[in-house]
């Protein structure tokens, strides 16, 4: 059984990873990063977990799941430090921010709480998102925000659709006495609630089958059936009964068609708990509610549990991931099957083997010729994820691993004095091969003596001092040993050459993630190669980012969830 921690709820938890002793550079880094913003937390945000978005004024945009202004006594978000925010950064020197909308979810207000994912833009300006939780239900909200009309104006946020998550509980009176029954439907005849066990003053029956809205025939122990029981619902949910019961908790963001629709996944509800894919159709003439139907259940076994990412669409049909269950996750497909309607999911892969790859929760990307691309946070050779492609041939998908990663930082064999010894040198220094203070006050231990390094003269002579004095031009040498990323979260980029832009939250240089290229090869079944681009530092320049990266003009945007000025993450710029 594979089980997954809510990314929604448990962001606020640092990945911890082991640190090597001593982080050394790999090969020299030529981009050159830019924090635009870092968060303080509060009205401004904190730790976003999704990436960022290009309005068509300019500016970036994206979410954070936590923090921003909230109704003090109303607050019904997790740990009360705010529901969450969407918020505008405007280019300059320095990028300025201005929140759009702080979620107000609480006791009195069917507002969302907590989006986790990135905005989609629609038509005129207008944003798409969803929340984790809240709405009118708790369950998590799909919202529109609409710019001001006016340069300075207020946005407007409309919930287009609270989720109501599992099956429909009434209250349902059978001869008169109470008892609870759980339906998809119970206010139509059918087959639903057939079998379904109900307990009415001790004694346990059975339905047996229904003959209208108001007459059951159950069966007892000993199977006699009793036709003609009255019943009465009293109440349950209001609801859209074709295709229910509700997602709850989409993890995910939407997309839009051009048919005007949105669709998106959750990470819960459904008919088996375990998530579902859904479709939001626009009101017709553009007024009035919108309208939601589940038009797929993710239904655990081999189709895996809890999706937890969005979905990409390529000629009509939707391709999705869900993150694990029974089997270490898969990547689905779901086709339409006219008149509307859809066809079931198809499992195009499922990872059935840890040392393959296991629990693909970012999003795919998709390429010209319908390859298939995206990642695994665990599993693989080095047990820390995968990135992977799959490539359709005759109607099959086959998996090529681009990529397995380690999970290790980089590392370095220190020679003073021909001796190894380690050292508790901090990981923040840029460079261990110039002359600087960032080893002054290093302990090192060279063959049982303890010595403090006092001063690093050049890039292979020391001063050591210990108890007994100072020694001065003491040799060294370093060994570098580059790292590799690890547990990638987040979605694949497509550059316009072919290449995969990937974000990892562990290993690197500094073990706090990092910003990695794949360029394919020039020949078919050639590896990849594989490029660090950025290794964060785990200071002002944030640490572990969550989400992929979005290209725009040659250079990547994109947020980390932790540090920076203020330690509630940053957007940042990372440019050629």
């Amino acid at each position: 059984m594979h089980t997954f921690v809510s990314i929604a709820l448990a962001r606020a938890a640092r990945l911890i990873v082991p640190m090597a002793v001593l982080a050394l550079a790999g090969t020299a880094q030529t981009p050159s990063l830019t924090t635009l913003y870092s968060f303080a937390g509060g009205a401004s945000g904190a730790s976003p977990t999704a990436g960022v978005i290009f309005g068509p004024n300019g500016s970036l945009f994206g979410t954070t799941p936590d923090a921003g202004i909230y109704p003090g006594s109303h607050i019904a978000c997790q740990n009360s430090h705010g529901c969450g925010t969407v918020f505008e950064l405007t280019p300059g020197t320095p990028w300025t921010e201005n929140v759009i909308w702080s979620f107000q979810s609480g006791t009195d207000t069917t507002d969302g709480a907590n989006p986790g994912a990135g905005l989609t833009l629609g038509k005129k300006g207008v944003f798409y998102g969803t929340t984790f939780a809240g709405g009118s239900s708790g369950n998590g909200t799909v919202f529109q925000l609409t710019p001001p009309t006016e340069t300075g104006g207020a946005w407007t946020e409309t919930v287009l659709y609270s989720f109501a998550a599992g099956p429909a509980i009434g209250l349902v009176n059978v001869n008169e006495s109470t008892v609870t029954l759980v339906s998809g439907t119970p206010f139509v005849t059918g087959t639903t609630w057939n079998g379904v066990s109900i307990d009415i003053m001790g004694s346990i029956l059975t339905v047996a089958s229904v003959q209208s809205s108001t007459e059951l025939t159950l069966t007892t122990p000993f199977q006699n059936p009793v036709n003609g029981v009255g019943y009465l619902v009293d109440s349950a949910p209001a609801g859209p009964w074709a295709g229910w019961p509700d997602g709850s908790g989409p993890e995910g963001g939407v997309i839009l068609l051009p048919s005007g629709k949105l669709y998106g996944t959750t990470s819960g509800g459904g008919s088996a708990g375990a998530g579902a894919v859904f479709q939001l159709t626009p009101p017709a003439g553009g007024t009035g509610p919108w309208t939601e139907e589940v038009i797929a259940n993710i239904g655990g076994g081999a189709l895996g549990n809890g999706p937890q990412t969005g979905l990409v669409a390529v000629k009509g049909s939707l391709f999705g991931t869900t993150c694990c269950g029974q089997v270490g996750g898969t990547v689905f497909e779901l086709s339409p099957a006219g008149g509307g309607a859809w066809k079931k999911p198809v499992v195009l892969y499922s990872f059935t083997k840890y040392d393959v790859g296991d629990g693909p929760f970012g999003g795919l990307a998709i390429d010209a010729n319908g390859v298939l691309y995206g990642t695994t946070t665990a599993g693989g050779p080095g047990g820390a994820g995968i990135v992977f492609s799959l490539t359709p041939t005759k109607g099959k998908y086959t998996l090529t691993t681009i990529q397995a990663f380690s999970n290790a930082g980089a590392s370095g064999l220190v020679n003073v004095n021909g001796n190894q010894v380690s050292t508790t040198t901090p990981a923040v220094t840029g460079s261990p091969f110039v002359t600087g203070t960032a080893w002054n006050g290093a302990p090192i231990n060279i063959n049982g003596t303890v010595y403090t390094i006092a001063s690093v003269s050049s890039a292979s002579l020391l001063t050591l001092t210990t108890s007994a004095g100072t020694q001065t031009k003491v040799s060294y040498s370093v060994q570098a040993q580059p790292g590799d990323g690890g547990s990638p979260y987040g979605t694949v980029t497509l550059g316009s050459s072919g290449q995969l832009y990937v974000t990892v939250t562990s290993g690197c240089a500094y073990g706090v993630g990092g910003v990695i290229e794949f360029t394919p090869p020039a020949a078919q079944g050639d590896p990849w190669t594989e490029t660090i681009l950025y290794s964060f530092m785990g200071g002002t320049d944030g640490s572990q980012p969550f989400a992929g990266v979005t290209l725009n003009k040659g250079s990547l945007y994109g947020t980390t969830v932790f540090d920076g000025a203020s330690g509630y993450g940053t957007v940042f710029e990372l440019t050629p």
